[in-house]
């Protein structure tokens, strides 16, 4: 399975190419159980991701099955009522930040990596953006 990383952009949005690939991937037989589980959780990046732009898991998620392709699910998300350059920027600068101290999920950062992150018990990292990357080697 291979997934884009969290600053990869879908239209100019980071985390949304990520999360479609995640959708899509979890439509296969073979999504890990971690996965699954974090998919559309309202305490993970996917829930931040979700409530900043007035979406739910389950349009989110129809989105992609229905569009098929990056191109199509980028015109889905431009259009929704809660999309437009300037809260996409407002994402692209605090979706990153997720779980840096004084963010939103600082703490949850620390319970994870316990259980999900160990690489970043060895070698630290500021936020979840930079955790998943460093689990992923990528």
């Amino acid at each position: 399975m291979k997934l884009r990383r969290p600053q990869d952009k879908l239209a100019d949005c980071c985390w949304l190419a990520r999360m479609a690939d995640k959708v899509r991937a979890s439509q296969q037989g073979d999504f890990p159980i971690l996965y699954r589980l974090s998919l559309g959780s309202p305490i993970g990046i996917d829930g931040y991701f979700l409530r900043h732009f007035g979406l739910s898991f389950r349009q989110f998620r129809n989105a992609v099955m229905d569009t098929k392709n990056d191109e199509n699910l980028a015109q889905w998300f431009l259009n929704q009522p809660g999309v437009n350059t300037s809260i996409i920027a407002k994402w692209n600068a605090y979706g990153p930040k997720l779980g840096t101290p004084g963010y939103p999920a600082s703490r949850l950062r620390h319970l994870i990596k316990w259980f999900v992150y160990p690489k970043s018990i060895r070698q630290p990292v500021n936020s979840l953006f930079e955790m998943i990357e460093q689990d992923e080697e990528l």
